[in-house]
């Protein structure tokens, strides 16, 4: 099949993605999953929450947070 075809195959009419098209792409790596808690976005690794992600930029982590630069 050409790049193409595989590209219309995901798209409908309206260009939009076609959610059914994308079952053989992992959104999260094994093991890994998201929701939200509120507002918040909550990262859960093997079904225990591991960190957040809050509305106003902070980071809530179970172990420590190692990090270099600016954002």
């Amino acid at each position: 099949m050409s790049k193409a075809r595989d590209i219309a195959d995901l798209l409908d009419a309206n260009g939009d993605v076609v959610a059914g098209a994308l079952d053989n792409v992992a959104a999260f790596p094994t093991g890994w999953s998201s929701a939200l808690d509120g507002s918040d976005m909550v990262f859960i690794y093997n079904s225990v929450e591991v960190f957040k992600l809050t509305t106003a930029g902070a980071v809530i982590a179970t172990d420590d947070i190692t990090a270099f630069g600016t954002p």
